[in-house]
């Protein structure tokens, strides 16, 4: 059967772009807490004033596969709570510079063995720069470049944006986690 594959290739042509329905992106935001100012050991960290938590941000595209439904241009954006400050420095290390590739904020393809992927891609270049897929703005909404301070963060940054290159394939699904410190 050659005819099926060029049948649904034309199919797939002739279907079009639908708008997506309500609740079919969905954001499932979680924090963790990673270390509090008390320092013991044998007790889970509290979120204490000083507390670093992590904040892990999971988007799903959940239309289904052969739903017909594209979703381009996808940018989130997340407003920090008044008690927390951004850590801008990278998130994987313990110095005060974001590296490029890394960054303040981490993202992750769902994907596993290829299978459940976004097909989004967000690359940290910068604070500066204008090009890669991530914005950081202050308490008025201007656009600013984050400056480390000794600890590695920026309590002028008050919201992120997150701006993932391509289609979010239909079933897919990315994470995003950033780190904060409370205030």
């Amino acid at each position: 059967m050659k005819r099926l594959p060029l049948l649904l290739g034309i199919l797939a042509a002739l279907i079009p772009t639908a708008a997506l329905a309500a609740g079919e992106i969905t954001a499932t935001k979680t924090a963790t807490v990673i270390s509090d100012t008390l320092g013991l050991l044998l007790v889970p960290p509290k979120a204490l004033t000083g507390s670093v938590v992590d904040y892990k941000i999971v988007f799903a595209n959940t239309a289904g596969t052969f739903s017909g439904k594209l979703v381009r241009n996808v940018a989130m954006e997340d407003p920090l709570p008044a008690n927390v400050i951004l850590r801008v420095a990278d998130i994987n290390s313990s110095g005060t510079t974001a590296t490029a590739n890394n960054g303040p904020i981490e993202f992750s393809d769902g994907g596993l063995l290829g299978l459940g992927g976004s097909g989004m891609t967000c690359n940290f270049v910068s604070w500066a720069d204008t090009t890669d897929c991530i914005e950081f703005y202050d308490t008025n909404g201007n656009l600013i470049t984050p400056v480390a301070d000794a600890n590695g963060y920026d309590a002028r940054v008050r919201k992120i944006r997150i701006k993932p290159v391509t289609t979010f394939n239909n079933g897919g699904s990315f994470q995003i986690r950033y780190r904060v410190k409370i205030t």
